[in-house]
Parts: C-alpha cells; structure tokens; sequence
C-alpha cells in the first residue's frame, strides 16, 4: 500500500513539474513575441524590458519546476544535478533582474536629465 502511494505521489508529482515547465517556457515564447513586435515598432528600450521581464517571470516558473524536483530525486546523484540546475537558474534570474534593476536606473538618470534642460 505505501509503494503504490509512492509511485501515484511520484507520478502525479512528474506531472505538475512538466506542467511547470511548460508554463515556464510558454511565459518566456510570449514576452519573445511581445518584444519582436516591439522590435518591429522600433521601440528597443521597450524590446528590452519586455526580454528581461519575460526571462524573469519565466526562470522563475523553472526554478519552482527544479524545487519541486528535489522532492523526487531518488539518489544523491539526482539531487546534485538538481541542485546544480536549480543554482544555474537561480544565477540567471538573479542576473535578469539586476540587469532588469540597472536599465532602469539608467532610464531613470536620462529621464531626470531631459527633464533638468
């Protein structure tokens, strides 16, 4: 009786990851097509932030996928290759949104630039 509780918890579990991810990357193709319309109006500042703001959310989505996946992993083996994962992605979302942090700073500096002449 516990190995089938298990098994339905460890299937069911595979499931929502996938769908996790999937989520996850369907964010990241929407803000891909948002910023290529962006692109086509010219807007590159708006190109921008509509890749950094996508990237992010969608990373985001991965990360939990990779949380979620540690409550699986059979071995120290997984676990590891998990946790490295779930370290690289972490590294990038982190990365996005100082990235994310310093456009806008800088758009802000321009901003207060234009306005003072």
């Amino acid at each position: 009786m516990h190995e089938k509780i298990h098994t339905t918890f460890g299937t069911v579990l595979d499931y929502i990851i996938t769908g996790v991810e999937i989520i996850g990357a369907l964010i990241i193709l929407f803000y891909v097509v948002r910023a290529l319309f962006c692109l086509l109006r010219k807007d590159h500042n708006g190109c921008r932030d509509q890749l950094t703001t996508g990237i992010s959310t969608g990373l985001s989505f991965l990360l939990a996928s990779e949380v979620l996946n540690t409550i699986i992993a059979p071995g120290w083996t997984d676990i590891g290759m998990t946790c490295a994962i779930l370290l690289m992605r972490a590294g990038m979302t982190l990365l996005v949104h100082w990235e994310n942090k310093m456009e806008h700073q800088a758009s802000q500096r321009e901003k207060e630039q234009s306005d003072h002449h």
